[in-house]
């Protein structure tokens, strides 16, 4: 009963144990015996760094260790956080879904993929640094660049609007909106603006690009085989070209037979 007294005199004085080793040392002796000592080979603390280090108390605010070089005393805030969750102070984080995947790979990957990896990795890392770099020190470029993205979607735009157009479905104001024109484009070919919801799903996406490629290909007067170039990966930007620009228009419906009327008149 009386250590355990003077245990608790000792645990209100421990913010000032620092300044008296021989106090440290005093209450690293009335440390309950059965505590459970944690050990580090290193620990780096906002103070310092300490090796070979054995944590012999634990209070709310410090921790009391001894080390190569003697004892100390070590504020909780001062402790990294993977320290502070060993020792029970703080919960464990939940990594991210993103870094456990990465996490996974880089264990099935060999030492010998990794190696491989790693350079091209690291010039990818370099190239973007230095275009970052290059942008942020001219704003000049930075500005051409910005111009560039605006003159290709501009361009890209108006081949949308020539094609609605030939096609006699004028898209409006809608072929010039991002994402929006693809209701426009869709209409061209004859479909229903609502596959535009079909464009944000997996898979569905695809099969919306290859009706929609067969149908604006039927809706501009030219072959199968056009449609067919707009849905390969390679030919895909020339066949787009080649309806927004080529000439002729899809003829328009024309009554089978004349009415009865016209004939008697």
């Amino acid at each position: 009963m009386l250590m355990r007294l003077f245990a608790d005199a000792i645990e209100r004085v421990k913010p000032l144990l620092g300044l008296f080793p021989l106090a440290a040392g005093l209450g690293l002796f009335v440390s309950t015996a059965g505590a459970v000592e944690e050990t580090f080979p290193v620990l780096e603390t906002r103070s310092g760094t300490y090796s070979n280090v054995v944590v012999t108390t634990k209070s709310k605010k410090y921790i009391f260790i001894h080390h190569s070089a003697g004892m100390a005393s070590v504020k909780i805030e001062e402790l990294p956080r993977d320290a502070q969750v060993r020792l029970g102070y703080a919960k464990e984080e939940e990594e991210p879904a993103g870094n456990k995947i990465n996490t996974v790979l880089a264990r099935q990957l060999t030492p010998e993929v990794q190696a491989k990896i790693k350079p091209i990795e690291n010039k990818w890392r370099v190239g973007i640094t230095e275009s970052r770099k290059q942008l942020n020190s001219n704003p000049a470029l930075a500005y051409g660049v910005l111009a560039g993205f605006v003159l290709i979607y501009l361009f890209y735009s108006y081949c949308c609007h020539l094609i609605c157009i030939k096609a006699r479905r004028p898209g409006g104001v809608l072929v010039w909106i991002p994402f929006l024109q693809f209701i426009p484009l869709f209409r061209a070919a004859g479909m229903s603006g609502w596959w535009f919801l079909a464009v944000w799903v997996p898979i569905l996406n695809i099969v919306a690009h290859i009706l929609w490629a067969l149908n604006i290909a039927k809706a501009r007067g030219k072959s199968v085989l056009v449609g067919i170039l707009m849905i390969l990966p390679i030919t895909n930007f020339l066949a787009f070209l080649y309806l927004a620009f080529s000439s002729g228009v899809p003829e328009p419906l024309t009554p089978r037979y004349r009415s009865m009327a016209l004939q008697t008149a």
